[in-house]
């Protein structure tokens, strides 16, 4: 397994998942977790450092805010180690013929 991905809260059903347990189950096998925050993060206090959630996601639409716009939470030393997505712009911190280097946190985004 390379990651788990869970809801924190159902846009269906409204269930609240024990995302805590879950994070502490998957950490026990060394798999990072990424969590779904987007009805949680509206309607409750969410400590992700208590959690210990390795990724946390949401909206600001679902807090009435601009369509389009996301917030990514992730564990720094994670972050550091993985690739851009995509290329281009602030990213970037230096290019030669032999490689690329990233921009620093949070700019290499």
């Amino acid at each position: 397994t390379k990651m788990v991905a869970v809801v924190h809260v159902s846009n269906a059903l409204g269930t609240i998942n024990p995302v805590e347990e879950m994070i502490e189950a998957a950490h026990a096998k060394n798999i990072p977790v990424l969590v779904d925050g987007a009805q949680a993060v509206p309607h409750a206090v969410v400590d992700v450092q208590a959690m210990d959630a390795d990724f946390y996601t949401f909206s600001a639409h679902k807090m009435c805010g601009p369509t389009g716009f996301g917030i990514l939470y992730g564990k720094k030393e994670l972050l550091e180690e993985m690739p851009p997505y995509r290329g281009g712009g602030d990213m970037i911190d230096k290019v030669t013929f032999e490689k690329t280097t990233w921009n620093d946190l949070p700019h290499k985004f």
